[in-house]
């Protein structure tokens, strides 16, 4: 049994232990093990979720080490609009964070927008490659159509859009009110995007302005993006009574600055952000607001941030209500008659179908406004192509089944919000070039450009990712992978909202930003997941002193010595260790 140790008058007793007088280094350790550790670059978990395809942990690495030119050039490889994206995205990055599980999500919108704001400000340079020969037409300037055309121009081609509107910005601009996202910011970020050699042509309808074929005739290739303008009808009677309308007609009229008179009651029908914008900006026209939804709030597709800013605004939500008829006094609607709804079998889409029940009630409306869906209405100029009602069906670069007709955004099947259509547009652009260029590649190249099951990254099909460490490893980094021993608790920063009471007495934007400072604070939140910070954890840990530091701060592993213990795989704070049974 081992000696225990004492103290005498004060002095630690040392027991007596074989020592030895010569040197451990001929006893190589290493040959022990039956794994080895490895540092690798994993993916984090925002980038994977993230639609428009942004190396987000990259960026937020950079701005930790203070980098804030580089973080804002990073962004801007990925996404033209970030000013925009920092305001209306519905950021699913953030749902996905691995901080959640400690303190909450780190803020990304906020640091984004900072960064958006910020390139404004001090713009980056504009970067352009060699000129090509090849001219490509962006039919429609909405997030898809914009997003293409920047990356097709920082490839080297020559860009047209064709906008049949007034102004360039599609949805941005006809359908987001400017308390949500104010039109000088918008007109920013357009700006970047014409400053890489992008010509916008607005009042020009494609279809009857200029003809299908002649685009098809005159340029290389052609990406459509002409958004949903069609709004979906409840098929009930009564819907076409005056005072019934489509609730994106009425979000042109106001942000085209127009005032409707709405009358007092105002019943918007819908779940999603659609209906959340007609029914705040009805609230702003002085209207008492009623949402009516056919299911809970919890299966609502708004983004739950403005749905909590419509009910502290003041609209009421009814649930599980499904208009089954509008009735008229003197010629025009006066009440909407709703059935009760009951949750049954996930659908579809993995919600509960809302069933009917019989039971029905009635809702006062001077006015209805109808949010369900748009849809596109294309596919009658493209009889060749394969689609649905849904839009234009596409292959994972946005080709269409005519050649060198892509297509991005809500034109498509796929997802509809800003971010998905923000990368739909980019893998259009990189469709395209693979295409025009004659690239050889399979689905293994593909996915190298991916994070994860994540969007495409244009910096990696250009050649100018800055960010790669390590080996990177196309696998997410989840909860489980981080030792949040390592991180304190540090409470995540609430964006700053005007009083309501003041909100809802104009269209002047309610979420002011987190100032520069406080971004910057969110941004050293990030735990940057899966890769290598260089925060010498591994180094204290190790054992057997294996791991030294090289030349230029890279880890080092002197595999003679290593025995395969793991303790550095299990301290590493994000997940940038792994150990496998390969040997070195």
């Amino acid at each position: 049994m081992p000696e225990p140790i004492t103290t005498t008058g004060g002095a630690r007793a040392i027991p007596q232990v074989a020592m030895s007088s010569t040197s451990t280094l001929p006893t190589h350790t290493g040959t022990w093990k039956y794994q080895v550790p490895a540092y690798h670059d994993r993916v984090a978990p925002c980038n994977a979720r993230c639609p428009v395809g942004i190396d987000i942990e990259g960026y937020m690495n950079l701005l930790r080490l203070g980098r804030v030119e580089d973080a804002r050039d990073l962004l801007l490889t990925e996404n033209p609009l970030p000013a925009v994206t920092g305001r209306v995205c519905h950021h699913p990055c953030e749902n996905a964070c691995n901080r959640r599980t400690l303190d909450g999500a780190v803020a990304i919108h906020a640091v984004e927008r900072m960064l958006g704001d910020l390139a404004h400000q001090h713009p980056a340079p504009t970067f352009r490659a060699t000129p090509l020969a090849e001219r490509v037409a962006v039919v429609g300037s909405g997030p898809a159509g914009l997003a293409c055309a920047y990356h097709l121009a920082r490839l080297g081609y020559g860009v047209t859009i064709f906008e049949a509107a007034a102004e360039p910005g599609g949805m941005l601009r006809l359908g987001i009110p400017a308390y949500r996202l104010p039109r000088d910011v918008l007109d920013r970020d357009i700006a970047r995007v014409a400053a890489h050699g992008v010509e916008i042509r607005c009042g020009v309808r494609v279809g009857s302005d200029v003809a299908w074929a002649e685009l098809t005739a005159t340029f290389d290739a052609v990406c459509v993006s002409t958004g949903a303008h069609t709004s979906r009808a409840l098929g009930v009677p009564g819907e076409e009574l005056p005072g019934v309308r489509p609730g994106l007609a009425f979000l042109r009229d106001v942000n085209a600055g127009r005032r409707p008179d709405l009358g007092r009651h105002v019943v918007v029908v819908g779940g999603g952000n659609t209906a959340m914008d007609c029914a705040r900006s009805a609230l702003r026209l002085g209207a008492k607001v009623t949402v009516a939804y056919r299911r809970t709030r919890e299966q609502m597709p708004a983004i739950k941030e403005e749905i909590e800013d419509a009910m502290r605004e003041g609209a009421e939500f009814v649930f599980l209500a499904n208009p089954v008829e509008f009735t008229a006094r003197d010629g025009h609607v006066q009440a909407m008659v709703c059935e009760r709804m009951a949750l049954g079998e996930p659908d579809a889409s993995g919600r509960r179908r809302p069933m009917p029940t019989g039971e029905t009630f009635t809702l006062a409306a001077d006015t209805v406004l109808t949010a369900i869906g748009e849809s596109s209405a294309l596919t009658q100029f493209f009889a060749d192509v394969e689609g649905s009602d849904a839009g234009l069906r596409v292959d994972a670069l946005g080709g269409t089944t005519r050649d060198l007709l892509y297509a991005g955004g809500d034109v498509t099947d796929l997802e509809r919000t800003v971010a998905d259509a923000l990368g739909a547009g980019k893998r259009a652009a990189i469709g395209i070039d693979r295409h025009l260029r004659h690239h050889k590649g399979d689905t293994a190249e593909l996915n190298a450009l991916r994070f994860a099951q994540g969007n495409l990254s244009a910096a990696r099909w250009m050649g100018r990712d800055p960010i790669v460490r390590t080996a990177p490893v196309n696998e997410v980094v989840t909860a489980d992978d981080v030792n949040f021993t390592q991180f304190r608790r540090r409470p995540r920063h609430a964006d700053p909202h005007l009083p309501s009471a003041a909100a809802v007495q104009g269209f002047d934007e309610v979420n002011a930003g987190l100032p520069e400072a406080l971004a910057m604070d969110e941004a050293r939140r990030c735990l940057n997941c899966g890769v290598c910070t260089e925060c010498d954890v591994c180094l204290i840990f190790c054992p057997d002193a294996a791991i030294s530091r090289a030349e230029g701060g890279a880890y080092v592993i002197a595999m003679d010595y290593c025995k395969g213990c793991g303790i550095c795989a299990a301290e590493c704070p994000r997940g940038a260790i792994t150990m496998s049974q390969d040997r070195p």
